[in-house]
């Protein structure tokens, strides 16, 4: 057996037993708990882009795809808010509950790897680093694949190694497991590719090719994304053509690349520094300690041999990208980043600590790590409201979105001048327009653009000409209004189906102790009203 998969660590329970049993439960629930009220208190609105509400919206479908990106996480967002409140505080427990299934995915994986004695210390690691707090907290294509990569590194492991009924499961599970995370985004593929070639990488990994087992997952991995085929090929593959339209049409671009090379330093900077700092075999003083951080910086990169499994795993996503952005095949973008340093840390342990099983070692490293992590979660929350009170007294414009208050005076105002005509759909401005379903009646139905036209036939509304329908403009503040050419758009569009093209206009802004400015908010709507028979 390989040397990096010998069991020559400490016993899988070393991570209750650091003195003051902080489990890798406590350190989940904490995470989750810190990150919820923070994101509560300093957030006044959902991401600016409105990526979440646009999850949101294609979740309404539950539809095998959609023309942007696969339909993983997208179902999550409808199942999630058929059960909670449309609250931007549900919002982010969802977000941060994705975040300690894979924090608890990593955890698993060290055992996997016959490191569990670095288990909890690279789960506390990996709560330090910006994908799994600061950004965690937009949820979309690249955030659900903080959840699934991890766990699919641990089917593949247990698949390789385990044998009988056990190892046949464990197949199964990965082939399930690698298809949810290409319905998640199709980046996934990168992933994919890079657990193949580390399979090459042990001796142990080559034999498995010469079982049936991953071809057993393989098969169910290809049955698992039948239906996915099949609804790209009834449209299209529209989300193809989407997925190539983003990719790189003037060569490498090398800025983007360059951003994207950088990304292990930029994303987990601090876990890595507190790492290379902490981490020092033989327990010497500080300044001994310190005078070492620039040369354990560079081993926690380093291989243990060709056949480092987890040197394989943590490095080659993030390497198959560059590739395949120095061949101009993609335009790299930074965000992709997010799910790829799953292994950094338990590869930095590791390396720092050459698996030695040091019982005592080993413990004050845990908590040394542990006691950081408290640290920065208790920073967190102590500059949570002043970071909502900043954002108040400078005007941000993320910050005063009234959507909430949009939501309410929008459809208020229907009800006013249409008391007998139920509201079915919104249209017009994608994905803003969705903050009336989100924060004011979840039965409607949130279109992209207008009903009859493309994206919005790829999913279309059934009947809707004989619903009554409203088009949704944002217009910004109302001292720096915005012409996105969406107020134009919709009435063209209106006059074309015999409808009047009234402009209402609603003016609202966000009220509270957290909105001390004057920050009104400028809404153009339109009226759709069901064509008779």
């Amino acid at each position: 057996m390989p040397h990096h998969l010998k069991n020559n660590s400490l016993p899988s329970d070393h991570s209750k037993n650091t003195g003051t049993m902080f489990s890798i439960w406590s350190l989940l629930g904490l995470h989750v708990l810190v990150w919820v009220l923070a994101r509560g208190i300093a957030d006044s609105n959902l991401d600016h882009y409105a990526d979440m509400l646009e999850n949101y919206a294609w979740g309404q479908n539950m539809a095998w795809g959609s023309t942007k990106h696969p339909p993983l996480f997208a179902w999550v967002t409808g199942l999630w808010f058929d059960i909670f409140p449309t609250r931007d505080i549900a919002y982010y427990l969802l977000s941060y509950l994705n975040v300690a299934i894979g924090l608890f995915g990593v955890y698993r994986l060290a055992h996997s790897l016959r490191l569990p004695n670095l288990a909890l210390a690279s789960a506390l690691l990996l709560c330090m680093a910006f994908p799994y707090s600061t950004l965690a907290a937009k949820f979309n294509a690249n955030a659900i694949l903080l959840s699934l990569w991890p766990w699919v590194a641990v089917a593949w492991l247990n698949s390789v190694r385990k044998s009988g009924r056990s190892g046949w499961l464990w197949s199964v599970v990965l082939g399930l497991l690698g298809a949810l995370a290409m319905l998640g985004k199709y980046y996934s593929g990168v992933f994919l590719l890079g657990i193949f070639l580390a399979a090459f990488a042990s001796k142990e990994g080559r034999l498995w090719f010469l079982t049936l087992k991953p071809w057993l997952a393989l098969l169910v991995f290809g049955l698992s994304l039948l239906p996915h085929l099949q609804w790209l090929r009834a449209h299209d593959y529209v989300t193809l053509h989407y997925v190539g339209e983003q990719g790189g049409k003037d060569g490498t671009a090398w800025m983007q690349m360059s951003k994207f090379a950088l990304a292990p330093i930029a994303y987990w900077l601090l876990p890595w520094l507190l790492c290379a700092g902490l981490v020092a075999p033989g327990q010497p003083d500080l300044r001994q300690r310190l005078r070492g951080v620039p040369l354990r910086l560079l081993r926690c990169w380093l291989p243990q041999g060709w056949d480092d499994t987890l040197f394989w795993l943590a490095i080659l996503p993030w390497f198959i990208t560059l590739v395949f952005g120095v061949t101009g095949f993609v335009a790299l973008s930074l965000p992709w980043a997010i799910p790829v340093g799953f292994g950094f840390p338990l590869l930095w342990l590791r390396n720092l600590t050459a698996g030695k099983p040091d019982t005592l070692g080993i413990m004050v490293m845990t908590r040394r790590i542990r006691n950081c992590m408290l640290a920065c979660s208790l920073m967190v929350l102590l500059l949570s409201p002043f970071y909502a009170w900043y954002a108040a007294l400078n005007g941000s414009y993320s910050h005063y979105m009234p959507r909430r208050e949009a939501a309410i005076a929008i459809l208020s105002g229907w009800h006013e001048r249409h008391p007998d005509q139920p509201l079915r759909w919104v249209g017009g401005a994608w994905a803003e327009n969705a903050l009336l379903a989100f924060y004011g009646d979840a039965s409607i139905k949130v279109v992209p653009g207008v009903p009859d036209q493309f994206p919005a036939t790829v999913n279309p509304v059934a009947n809707w000409a004989q619903q009554g329908g409203l088009l949704l403009c944002p217009m910004g503040q109302v001292d720096k209004p915005i012409d996105s050419g969406c107020q134009q758009k919709m009435q063209v569009w209106l006059q074309t189906k015999g409808q009047s093209g009234e402009v209402i206009r609603i003016t609202v802004q966000s009220q509270g102790l957290w909105f001390p400015k004057h920050v009104p908010f400028s809404y153009v709507v339109f009226d759709y009203l069901p064509v008779r028979p």
